[in-house]
């Protein structure tokens, strides 16, 4: 109960806070710009919000591949913008900078970005992977068992309105060569709808097998899904979806490798999986 009152509440935080930031850094820049006086608590209240909006902007608009726990810009602005605030200690511009600008990047990058995720000992190294029905671009029923006697990289990815599943998806296509070259099969499946896969499938340019897991049964099924999920105001995709997981299995469904991020921020390189590829079949 408490872990789905959290789920919701993250689901209303990032767009609705993102809009306020930016009504914030305008009305900043507004009053820097007609006020007789300079200010330095709009200053502040501009340094320590505008960063944030342009942060969150280019990474919903401009995926990046390069995948860090923490952003160091942000806070780093946030807090001189507090300083600088702070001098005058005007109210309003003052509450914008300490609520919306430090507070705001601090929930974001030490509350919001993590999943707070259970134990799941389905998915264990040396385990047996359950088997599991998922749906080929084409509409037909696959099951995991007929993959069976390949090596399979199992990517479950949250959809095409994740900035980080974007950069994930990115990252692999970049080694797609390398990966096939070890004889692994890649599998990406996602709760999106088929069109929104194959749109992504596109954009990537190489044949990686996307599958849709729909309604999020397999989720359920391996104990992934993510409950309110998807943010408030990202339309089209419901708003539950799947923790960003990533398994790999031998010839026999055993896995061999398994990364259960607790920061959806956080994913695991295509360099690391063909290091652990060369390590197990050396």
């Amino acid at each position: 109960m408490i872990k789905g009152l959290i789920s919701r509440l993250k689901r209303w935080y990032a767009i609705p806070y993102l809009f306020l930031c930016i009504a914030v850094s305008i009305q900043s820049i507004y009053h820097l710009l007609t006020d007789a006086v300079f200010s330095v608590s709009w200053l502040g209240a501009a340094v320590a919000v505008g960063p944030l909006v342009l942060f969150m902007s280019v990474v919903y608009s401009l995926p990046y591949t390069r995948v860090v726990r923490f952003i160091a810009l942000p806070v780093v602005m946030a807090l001189l913008g507090s300083v600088l605030t702070v001098i005058e200690m005007r109210p309003l511009p003052t509450f914008y900078t300490l609520f919306f600008g430090l507070g705001g990047v601090l929930v974001y990058v030490f509350w919001y970005t993590y999943l707070d995720r259970s134990d799941n000992v389905l998915l264990r190294k040396g385990a047996q992977l359950a088997d599991f029905t998922l749906t080929t671009m084409g509409g037909e029923s696959i099951s995991a068992s007929s993959f069976l006697g390949r090596k399979v990289l199992w990517v479950f990815f949250r959809g095409n309105w994740c900035p980080m599943c974007q950069a994930q998806l990115a990252d692999l296509a970049k080694q797609y060569d390398a990966l096939c070259e070890r004889g692994v099969e890649i599998v990406l499946i996602s709760p999106q709808s088929r069109a929104k896969s194959a749109e992504q499938q596109a954009r990537l340019g190489v044949p990686m097998q996307f599958y849709a897991d729909v309604d999020n049964q397999v989720a359920r099924s391996l104990g992934i899904v993510h409950r309110y999920g998807v943010p408030l105001g990202i339309l089209g995709y419901g708003q539950d979806t799947v923790l960003p997981t990533v398994l790999m299995t031998d010839e026999g469904g055993n896995i061999i490798y398994v990364d259960l991020t607790d920061n959806f921020r956080i994913r695991p390189r295509a360099e690391a999986l063909i290091d652990t590829l060369d390590q197990t079949w050396v």
